[in-house]
């Protein structure tokens, strides 16, 4: 998707990809005339900024895998502080950077299919200016609940609050990267195909040299002790978390939930969008999560989320209740020893225990430094200490506004299940994965995978460990050259589940590709066409990590790239033009295979002539007459020269075929 812009604006639009902003109002009513708010602190601004940075979406620049956004709302309940980080992996990122170098059309080196470290650095130094005349998504309403047709008092930026970054966006040192050809590129642009896969983020932050807010909104009358509404745009957020956290109120709790839709005619809602979670934080502050997943094709549903707060008490407040599915008292909870780790997901954890309010899991623990916690996506997690390996927990489960039952608690034991070392295999086909169980449970049950961002490798042979340290292969042929970390499971009797990842700090070596050329039928490299300006090859060529293999040949010094590669099989073409140019007359090749990660095989390939070489001429019987004249050359010595001329060609051509048939058992040389 290519546009073209004002050119001075084009860096500022990644401004948007941060937090989704759409245009028009931030909230509608889908009854009432929509009411737009005022745009105080906008003055100065450029009215073309304005103009320009309104007029494009979220969805029309960019395509995140995941993206979380976080909101604290500071004490004069009038300020606050916002973060924004979004992950972009494989295609996504291919095309998020063609979506950016699409919309610096007109400018130099804009819209050439290639990104550079130039446009990066316009995006960073002026995105926050562009940031700052866009609307957030965000309102809060004192008073009544409302679901639209309202002044939302919508949040707005604020500019000199507002950082900017990315990381990746031109990866450093990528083998694909090239100085920047524009005539007005820095002396140090460097630039790479927008069509590159590389994973990639950008992030909004608090500024640090600016104040300690980067958006505000008309202050609360209350300051949120009489019921208030946050409302929120959520649509075409593809799949994002949203966290807010509150200032510390007592009392205060969200008492209702609800997500308006427009009803289009393609019959789409929003009814898929399910309640935030709530968590107290240790200082009595309540953080509020909210899932978001949205299907960016459905362009005409429209979503609108509102959460209502009070700090009045309920009517009746009943302490949360655990599940026939909390885990028993003396559950052991392993761990792979000092550090945080995540002991029950979500979707797990939270079917432990029910509550009209939500609810979090409180563990008082016998062993100092221990600590259990939930993080913005409700996964929960366990902190060991570095001088304790056992610890006895006991845990109840507490309601926002503090209902807990004192008298129906689980005790837990948290330890650590083992301790893990690693090593490579030289090939790079296995790593050799050694568990050094320490007695927390008599024996237990361990796989073991190798993961790599979104690759896994294939799942070690389960292994039943008890005693004594035991050693299992875990297969890599899976993963790309690099770090890696290993994915662990084990099972034992009266053992939560374990399931971890472990960073070992091991990386798989690059293996070279491997490329092949194969004989036609004469049992030669190479078939000469008609013209005899030109042969074809063809082979094989793959690669032990399954990367990506990029072929070219060098030919009478120089470099040639036309290969066309179908899976693993290849073909080309090669013209001799260079080599007549210059004289030559040899045309033996060198084929060159590069891997994604840089890894290299070179092979060197003998081409036979395209005519047999041309015989070697013989002097012939001279004869002179008795007259004086002229020498002639006899009848019988030019039959003589003829013949001896036929046989020693058939001699050269037939020594030339053995050559080449003795090549082709031996003839690549690396």
């Amino acid at each position: 998707m290519t546009r073209r812009l004002f050119a001075p604006i084009l860096p500022l639009l990644l401004g948007l990809v941060l937090l989704g902003v759409t245009t028009g109002p931030v909230l509608t009513s889908y009854t009432d005339a929509p009411v737009v708010s005022p745009t105080e602190g906008r003055q100065g601004l450029d009215d073309q900024i304005a103009e320009e940075c309104g007029e494009l979406t979220f969805e029309d620049l960019f395509v995140y895998d995941f993206a979380l956004f976080e909101l604290k709302v500071h004490d004069d309940w009038s300020t606050g502080e916002m973060n924004a980080n979004a992950w972009v992996n494989g295609s996504n990122a291919a095309t998020v950077r063609d979506n950016l170098d699409g919309l610096f059309d007109g400018t130099p080196g804009g819209n050439n299919s290639w990104i550079s470290t130039d446009e990066r650095e316009a995006v960073r130094n002026i995105g926050p200016k562009c940031i700052g005349v866009m609307d957030t998504r965000l309102g809060m309403r004192e008073g009544i609940p409302h679901s639209g047709g309202v002044d939302w008092n919508d949040f707005e930026f604020v500019e000199e609050g507002i950082g900017l970054d990315e990381v990746n966006l031109v990866p450093e040192g990528h083998p694909d990267a090239r100085t920047c050809r524009s005539v007005r590129a820095g002396a140090d642009c460097k630039e790479v195909p927008t069509s590159i896969t590389d994973d990639m983020e950008i992030s909004l932050f608090l500024a640090g040299d600016g104040p300690d807010n980067n958006v505000r909104w008309d202050q609360l009358p209350n300051s949120g002790t009489s019921n208030f509404t946050l409302a929120m745009n959520i649509s075409n957020m593809s799949d994002a978390a949203l966290v807010v956290t509150f200032p510390v109120l007592q009392g205060l709790r969200m008492y209702d939930f609800r997500v308006i839709d427009n009803q289009p005619e393609s019959g789409e809602t929003c009814d898929h969008i399910g309640e935030p979670s709530f968590v107290y934080l240790p200082d009595g502050a309540l953080r509020v999560t909210q899932l978001v997943s949205f299907d960016r094709t459905q362009w005409e549903l429209y979503c609108n989320m509102f959460l209502d707060f009070t700090t009045e008490a309920p009517e009746m407040n009943v302490p949360p209740v655990w599940a026939n599915t909390a885990p028993d008292n003396g559950t052991v909870v392993g761990t792979p020893g000092e550090g945080t780790w995540t002991f029950a997901s979500a979707d797990l954890g939270n079917s432990w225990a029910s509550d009209d309010n939500g609810w979090s899991l409180n563990c008082e623990f016998d062993e100092e430094g221990w600590s259990v916690f939930t993080n913005v996506l409700g996964n929960f997690f366990v902190t060991q200490p570095a001088n304790s390996e056992q610890s006895t927990a006991t845990c109840t489960a507490v309601d926002p506004l503090g209902a807990v039952d004192e008298n129906d608690t689980r005790t837990w034991t948290f330890g650590t299940l083992y301790t893990a070392t690693a090593t490579v295999d030289d090939d790079g086909q296995f790593a050799r994965l050694t568990i050094a169980p320490s007695g927390l449970v008599d024996e237990f049950l361990l796989t073991a995978s190798a993961a790599q961002d979104a690759l896994m490798g294939g799942s070690s042979v389960p292994l039943t460990v008890a005693s004594t340290p035991t050693t299992t292969a875990v297969p890599l042929q899976a993963l790309r050259p690099g770090a890696f970390n290993f994915a662990v499971s084990a099972n034992a009797a009266n053992m939560l589940d374990h399931d971890v990842e472990l960073s070992l700090g091991l990386s798989k070596p690059n293996s070279p590709p491997v490329v092949q050329v194969a004989v036609n039928f004469d049992g030669e490299n190479a078939t000469w066409d008609e013209s005899q300006l030109k042969f074809s090859m063809y082979g094989l060529v793959s690669d032990p990590d399954l990367e990506t293999v990029t072929l070219s040949l060098t030919i009478c010094g120089a470099d040639y790239q036309g290969f066309n590669i179908d899976g693993i099989n290849w073909v080309v073409e090669v013209s001799i033009a260079i080599c007549l140019a210059n004289g030559l007359t040899n045309y033996d090749v060198v084929i060159t295979a590069v891997d994604d990660s840089g890894a290299k095989t070179e092979i060197y390939v003998a081409i036979p002539s395209p005519v047999p070489d041309e015989p070697t001429q013989t002097s012939p019987t001279v004869t002179e007459d008795e007259t004086g004249s002229l020498p002639s050359i006899s009848f019988m010595a030019t039959a003589s020269m003829l013949g001896a001329a036929l046989l020693l060609q058939r001699r050269r051509t037939g020594e030339n075929r053995q050559h080449q048939k003795d090549l082709t058992a031996g003839k690549h040389r690396s």
